[in-house]
């Protein structure tokens, strides 16, 4: 199992096309909109995206806020918010979110307008790229900036896979990009992180791996959540096959012998996982980090 998660390979031909695109084209932008899971930071923050723009300055949007713990969530806005980079934390289907986005970003859109103010050039044109990992909101986001449906958002990775100019408004442009995975994943549970998000299919990797990795994450972090959605009792040196038995025959998820359908009773714990119906989570912490 372990050489499996090691050597995964994710860089479709769309994807290594859409990298080499994004550096031609980054010459073209004042600065970048990182798109990162809330709930998965650091598995989101593709270090081989962001070392082809490392030298721009960067406005980094915690998506899925109500997914994540709020708690966690903040420190990691602090973490991100150096180098003068700027980040915010957000749930992109809240309408009203505009405002705050807007007023980040309005922090570079005006030390461009100020800059060329000076050489007594008023009228001046912004453009931004907006990048992420698949599945992570970047076509809701285009569809919120824009104020209408430009961009196809679907919950599923791969959606959008060419490069497009979308205007906000007469001088801002934002520079839609298809998401990028790393070409390989070395890190196992960043790779079992991203599959429990819904980023890779589950089925890349070992089904009861991964709900392994989560019970033993809920049993550490979230135990009271999790025994409060399934009205159960529970606690850190539970089995997983017991948790699987007593949920899969709560649910009525069994077999024709009466045994329980552990693969069923899996996938709908992890879709109430990814769901937000067992409760809000952030995986992984600052400190651990």
């Amino acid at each position: 199992m372990e050489n499996k998660a090691k050597n995964i390979h994710w860089f479709p031909g769309h994807m290594k096309k859409a990298t080499n695109l994004i550096k031609e084209k980054l010459k073209l932008v004042d600065f970048v909109i990182v798109l990162l899971d809330s709930r998965v930071p650091l598995s989101s923050y593709n270090p081989y995206l962001m070392d082809v723009i490392k030298d721009k300055k960067k406005v980094f949007l915690l998506t899925k806020e109500d997914y994540s713990d709020m708690n966690e969530s903040l420190k990691w806005k602090v973490k991100l918010s150096k180098d003068n980079d700027l980040a915010l934390i957000c749930n992109l289907k809240n309408q009203k979110v505009i405002n705050d986005i807007l007023s980040l970003i309005n922090v570079y859109i005006d030390e461009k307008k100020d800059k060329y103010l000076k050489k007594g050039i008023k009228n001046v044109s912004v453009r931004a790229m907006v990048v992420g990992i698949p599945n992570v909101g970047k076509s809701t986001f285009i569809n919120l900036m824009a104020k209408k449906s430009v961009a196809i958002a679907q919950n599923r990775p791969g959606v959008t896979q060419s490069i497009r100019w979308i205007k906000v408004n007469k001088n801002f442009e934002l520079m839609d990009t298809p998401g990028i995975l790393l070409p390989q994943f070395k890190n196992k549970e960043s790779a079992i992180n991203l599959a429990l998000i819904g980023t890779i299919k589950e089925d890349i990797l070992p089904l009861d791996e991964v709900f392994e990795h989560l019970i033993k994450f809920i049993t550490k972090y979230y135990l009271k959540d999790f025994n409060e959605r399934y009205k159960t009792d529970f606690n850190e040196n539970s089995e997983i096959d017991s948790i699987l038995d007593e949920i899969g025959r709560k649910r009525g998820l069994l077999n024709k012998d009466n045994s329980v359908d552990k693969e069923k009773t899996i996938k709908v714990i992890l879709n109430e996982f990814r769901n937000g119906t067992i409760g809000k989570f952030t995986i992984e912490r600052v400190e651990e980090c």
